[in-house]
């Protein structure tokens, strides 16, 4: 199993279905949930004054 993270603009940041597509950047695969949980955590504080920014880790088989 792998991880993916992606991140982009969302009409919605506590939904990613709202994901604006043409904002959409992914990163990964990482080999453990923490290598995936770090680059979220350093994406989201990078973005930490736009409210409609989000990164979200992904389990990808």
């Amino acid at each position: 199993m792998s991880f993916l993270v992606i991140d982009g603009e969302h009409k919605d940041p506590n939904d990613i279905s709202t994901l604006d597509q043409s904002t959409k950047k992914e990163y990964g695969p990482f080999h453990t949930e923490a290598e995936a949980d770090d680059i979220c955590k350093s994406l989201i504080q990078r973005n930490i004054d736009n409210y409609y920014h989000r990164a979200w880790v992904i389990k990808k088989d």
